[in-house]
């Protein structure tokens, strides 16, 4: 996760990247438990970060983006948490510890293999939960065992939405091919840190040689209504060798073109996914905003999927 939660105005350099206006969404609280094409169109590693601000780039139409289309992918990875307890250790491990993640956050990432603490799978949802033990605030941090290039890859959340949370679904490279953070990219598919980059709002946002911090590609953005944490979004990418695209609750909100080169394009290599909550730091939000948690934030994921 990196600092980047705006369309860049212009004149700071988004060539490749275009958005789309998709329009409203509905929402809907049912779990649709088709895996074969579960289309919603219901409602990092350590790294410095700069804090900048901007006016979002106007969106614009484009013929070539719409509503996402599963039709000749086939899922190859998933996990519905359709199970009690532990989160499924064939699937997932974590990563541990404190010490600001190189963003300032407050949060010790704990494990959770053995027992569910931060991180607990009841009536088919994963909670992350984040909470204050003594003066330690505690979350998750979990990463696939596996990894993949290439694909669409989604996740149905209710998405946190409190100032001094900064929950995210995002990838980072298997192997560092290209060089460390951020030469070998990070694929930033959703995000929300209403304490800096405004509440009811979700972006996405690549990282590279030659794009990263606060000045990261956007490949989307959008602001939702004040119900966001109570309702349920499938958010997610569909990258190939020459694109990324975003797709929003399955309706497309911006890509990213292969330029070809590793500087700007780093994305042809394995990723894996995961999924946080941070509390506090750059994006998240600071101490007073913190404060407003009571002490605890959660973040719920109905699924993961990934489609080749």
């Amino acid at each position: 996760m990196s600092m980047s939660c705006f369309f860049a105005p212009p004149g700071m350099g988004n060539e490749g990247v275009s958005t789309v206006d998709s329009g409203s969404n509905n929402t809907s609280d049912e779990k649709n438990t088709d895996t074969t094409d579960k289309t919603d169109t219901s409602s990092g590693d350590e790294k410095s970060t700069e804090n900048k601000t901007g006016e979002e780039k106007e969106e614009v139409e484009d013929p070539s983006l719409g509503i996402i289309e599963k039709n000749g992918l086939t899922l190859v990875w998933n996990d519905e948490f359709d199970y009690e307890g532990v989160p499924d250790t064939s699937k997932w491990k974590y990563q541990t510890g404190a010490g600001g993640w190189g963003n300032n956050e407050l949060q010790k990432y704990v494990s959770n293999t053995e027992e569910a603490d931060t991180a607990l799978v009841s009536d088919g949802i994963l909670t992350i939960k984040a909470y204050k033990d003594g003066n330690t605030w505690k979350s998750a941090r979990m990463n696939s065992k596996a990894s993949w290039k290439y694909g669409y890859i989604e996740a149905r959340m209710k998405i946190t939405d409190r100032k001094g949370a900064w929950p995210a679904f995002w990838m980072m490279p298997q192997d560092s091919v290209y060089g460390g953070w951020p030469n070998s990219g990070e694929i930033d598919i959703m995000e929300n840190a209403p304490s800096t980059c405004g509440v009811h709002k979700v972006f996405s946002t690549l990282h590279a040689e030659g794009h990263f911090g606060g000045e990261g590609k956007s490949i989307g953005a959008k602001v939702f209504g004040e119900e966001l944490a109570e309702e349920w979004h499938s958010i997610g990418v569909l990258w190939t060798e020459d694109t990324i695209t975003s797709y929003y609750d399955g309706k497309a909100r911006g890509f990213y073109e292969n330029d070809g080169t590793t500087k700007n394009w780093p994305y042809d290599k394995d990723f894996y996914i995961i999924l946080n909550l941070a509390i506090g730091g750059n994006l998240g939000g600071s101490k007073s905003d913190v404060a407003t948690l009571n002490e605890e934030a959660e973040f719920q994921i109905d699924y993961v999927r990934v489609y080749q």
